[in-house]
């Protein structure tokens, strides 16, 4: 094993995958990186504004014509409204996004080890200045080229198509293997080659290839760079990476952790019960499974290696609980607002169909620790070591309120920008009220009431002034200090995503043009035999293969538009076909030689990252049998009255049934139950797991084999508790025979 280790740890270096390091930026440059991630999280937010105008009226603007037009302050409010309208538009908010998505990444990260570690290059201010040029170019020249991708325009220097093309998939290029490694800009390079030169491929992926402009002017238009892929970043996702940087500032997660050891840490194993469960709620929220390791890992892993688990199942738990947080609504990370907008669902159905299959997940790891807790005898933390769950919430509990705010508004069917900009104010206003800071608190107030009165328009201007009132009192200074820097730190976080949607824009443009994803279809329709479980086993078998590596969103892209088509030809439905692909390719992320999670954890446990890789892929058994009942069974609830009584009826079956199988599936590959099984006890188990799994189209025959299923279970524990008892008896006779004295 530690050869083996050894040789994908080299690879790995290769590669260049992982977290790069950052630049301690100092001077002038840290503040210029603070500035610019200012401005980026702030233009953003406020973009937001525009998607939750119904909450503040709006306002009417007829009345242009009135003779009050000539009052002077109601001519800053009209000018106001005018500028912020067009300010927001995608002519400005597409390549605003790539463009602080660059300079932010030239500042910070560094091109190669032996550059500078406290400040930007010449090279790195080069490529901001090209990344300015690039911002300038798309603007002025937008309104042409929304609709002529693939069409050449030379209009000079400033309208160079192809000019202006190559430049921007550079700088995406290098702002992606900065960030993410070479493995996704490799990927892009590939498919963006044979796009080109698709005349040298052989048998059914050759095509006659496309002109070296004609890929330039796609990939530099909305079809590319700019394309769907960017534009719910830039319009949805960074809305909740500023959420989730507040909520990690106000100690959110914290929170979290604490309420999850008070509720679970009692029972056998509690450290790492509370490590799912902290996990799995934090993790909802943040949007980043390695951000997740770090947040709940810290604190739960030492205190797992302390209760007696091992380093490994101790990283892999932690790392199987906070992955599955991209599973866990109400945010499932970046990737299900991409889900949303692909498959043109509503956001709040994609997280009500999630909630089944991610508590499926859940309770199967649960179980795991369970059963490995019992097996070795491992107890829970004593009332002295758990915090008090009253006093959390006395204390704490009023900054739980935002994500419960943010819950409602997606139940009751609010856009998710809308959402997740209220839910960001009442970040900020609950953190106040945590502080007592009544004098700010007073302000907010004020903004918040004449934004309703004057109009939603006018809350930029009423932001600023209450802004400048509050700098004059010192605690209220404070507070707005720690606020900016999670502005700064949520500007941060988003490079990562702004990396993937850029570079994806070069992988789609080479997919889109030969008709790749049709290829691809025949081939796994070929092979999979019109079998439906065949091609998602193919489709797992791409995941992990393309996903090594790669980020866990950029893999779903990928394998969606490669293979979700053969899934649709096979009859599932394009939201099923869409949530298998997102369920299979979380595997990336676990599934060694490149489980970036398992790694990061096994960082902190401080032990070998293969082992933590494997025991993780046997915690996270759910991502493979999952995506099958969602293409067997109605568990993804995607009728077109989803959440009917009917529906709910069918969904119950299956997940009793299904979750009694993970419980047998459970205790088979821990090896305990009720006792330590012996190999008649994990067959008859495993049996029983199998068929409390198959499932059939015909509700008939899911309950006939739920039923089978049910009964060996039952057989299995009615043995197991008679060998305990018969254990226990032969215990006593053997106590009994012995001489005493």
């Amino acid at each position: 094993m530690s050869q083996v280790s050894a040789f994908f740890e080299k690879v790995r270096n290769v590669l260049g995958a992982g977290l790069p390091e950052t630049r301690n930026l100092s001077g002038a440059y840290l503040w210029l990186f603070r500035v610019l991630g200012f401005i980026f999280a702030v233009y953003f937010l406020f973009g937001a504004v525009n998607g939750s105008y119904t909450f503040f009226g709006p306002r009417s603007w007829t009345g242009l014509q009135d003779l009050r037009t000539l009052e002077f302050p109601y001519l800053i409010e009209v000018g106001i409204y005018e500028f912020s309208k067009n300010l927001y538009g995608e002519q400005f908010m597409l390549p605003l996004f790539i463009f602080f998505t660059c300079a932010l990444t030239y500042l910070i990260y560094p091109a190669r080890k032996n550059s500078p570690t406290d400040r930007p290059s010449s090279i790195d201010l080069i490529l901001i200045v090209l990344s300015f040029l690039v911002l300038c170019d798309f603007m002025y020249f937008y309104e042409p080229r929304g609709d002529r991708a693939g069409i050449v325009v030379d209009t000079g220097f400033w309208g160079n198509d192809v000019m202006f093309g190559f430049v921007a998939a550079v700088l995406v290029w290098e702002c992606c293997r900065r960030v993410l490694g070479m493995v996704l800009p490799s990927v892009a390079f590939v498919f963006l080659f044979y796009d080109w030169a698709g005349n040298w491929f052989p048998g059914i992926i050759a095509h006659k290839g496309n002109d070296f402009g004609y890929v330039m002017s796609y990939l530099y238009s909305q079809e590319g760079i700019y394309g769907i892929i960017t534009r719910v970043y830039a319009q949805v996702v960074f809305i909740f990476m500023i959420f989730g940087a507040l909520l990690e500032a106000t100690r959110v997660g914290d929170v979290f952790v604490n309420l999850s050891f008070a509720l679970v840490g009692r029972f056998k194993g509690g450290a790492a019960k509370a490590s799912v469960v902290s996990s799995g709620l934090v993790g909802s929220i943040v949007g980043s499974g390695a951000a997740n390791i770090v947040i709940t890992g810290t604190f739960t892993i030492p205190l797992m290696k302390k209760g007696g688990f091992r380093p490994t199942f101790a990283a892999a738990t932690e790392a199987v609980s906070s992955i599955g947080g991209h599973l866990m609504p109400p945010i499932m990370a970046s990737t299900a607002f991409i889900l949303a907008a692909m498959t043109e669902t509503p956001y709040w159905k994609v997280a009500l169909i999630s909630l089944v299959p991610a508590m499926l997940y859940y309770l199967s790891v649960f179980m795991s620790v369970h059963f490995y807790a019992t097996r070795h005898g491992l107890r829970g933390l004593t009332k002295d070591e758990l915090p008090d769950f009253w006093k959390i919430m006395r204390e704490d509990g009023i900054l739980l309120v935002p994500v419960g705010l943010l819950i409602f508004l997606l139940i009751l069917q609010f856009s998710p920008f809308f959402a997740g900009f209220w839910a960001i104010v009442a970040a900020i206003v609950f953190a106040t009220i945590r502080e007592k800071c009544w004098y700010l608190l007073g302000i907010e107030t004020l903004v918040f009431v004449a934004s309703l009165i004057k109009g939603g328009d006018m809350l930029y201007l009423y932001t600023i002034i209450g802004c400048l009132l509050a700098w004059r009192q010192q605690q209220s200074k404070e507070i707005m200090i720690r606020i900016a820097n999670a502005f700064v730190q949520g500007s941060k976080n988003s490079l990562i995503i702004g990396a993937t949607a850029g570079v994806m824009g070069l992988v789609l443009t080479g997919v889109t043009h030969p008709d790749l994803a049709q290829k691809m279809t025949l081939i796994i329709l070929s092979y999979s035999y019109d079998m439906i479980w065949l091609a998602v086993i193919l489709v797992a078998l791409a995941s992990y293969i393309l996903g090594m590596g790669m980020t866990i969103t950029a893999s779903y892209i990928l394998i969606i538009i490669l293979a979700g088509p053969a899934l649709q030809d096979l009859g599932l439905k394009m939201l099923t076909s869409h949530m298998i692909v997102l369920w299979l390719s979380q595997d990336a992320a676990l599934t060694p030689p490149f489980a970036l999670g398992a790694f990061v954890a096994a960082g902190i446990a401080k032990c070998d990252p293969m082992r933590t890789g494997f025991t993780s892929l046997k915690l996270a058994k759910p991502l493979y049998v999952v995506p099958l009942l969602m293409a067997y069974t109605p568990i993804l609830m995607d009728s077109p009255n989803p959440g009917s009584t009917a529906e709910w009826s069918s969904v119950l079956l299956v997940w009793l049934g299904a979750s009694l199988g993970f419980i047998c599936s459970a205790a088979v590959l821990e090896g305990q139950f009720l006792r330590t099984l012996t190999v008649f006890d994990r067959v008859l188990l495993s049996i029983a797991s199998l068929l409390l799994f198959w499932e059939q189209l015909g509700e008939w025959d899911r309950i006939w084999f739920n039923s089978v299923g049910l009964t060996l279970m039952v057989i299995s524990l009615v043995i197991q508790k008679l060998g305990n008892m018969k254990g226990k008896d032969d215990n006593s006779e053997t106590m009994s025979a012995q001489p005493v004295g």
